[in-house]
């Protein structure tokens, strides 16, 4: 039987993810934010290390897979958010909402044009 090559990136990704809640939780976001970063560091030298001795992490497939579970996301993510922006729409002559609607319409707005960026970027590139 093989082994799971990416059960101590798990693992650290569950640990970093628990001690993120309980700093903020307790009023010391620093800690999990040094928590996080030592979680990154140490996910990119493993599978540096894993490559290095010829273990494939990723195929065409799960390269594939990625790729369409990320503009699948994409997608859903401009739905949700242009459906937000039209029922907050009807909103705006209250003060606390008309701040969601502003943030929401900024965000739709922020990643819409990065998705017309990258797509003509990778137009040119591929």
């Amino acid at each position: 039987m093989e082994r799971p090559h990416n059960a101590p990136v798990l693992i650290t990704g569950i640990l970093a993810g628990l001690i993120v809640f309980y700093s903020t939780r307790s009023g010391m976001g620093k800690i999990g934010v040094i928590a996080f970063a030592f979680a990154l560091l140490f996910a990119n030298w493993y599978s540096g290390r894993l490559k290095t001795r010829g273990i494939v992490l990723e195929d065409e497939r799960i390269i594939r897979i990625n790729e369409i579970a990320s503009r699948r996301t994409l997608q859903v993510t401009i739905v949700v958010l242009g459906f937000s922006v039209l029922v907050l729409s009807r909103y705006t002559s209250n003060p606390e909402l008309k701040g969601a609607f502003e943030s929401s319409s900024i965000v739709l707005a922020g990643i819409s044009l990065l998705h017309l960026i990258f797509r003509k970027y990778y137009s040119r590139v591929m």
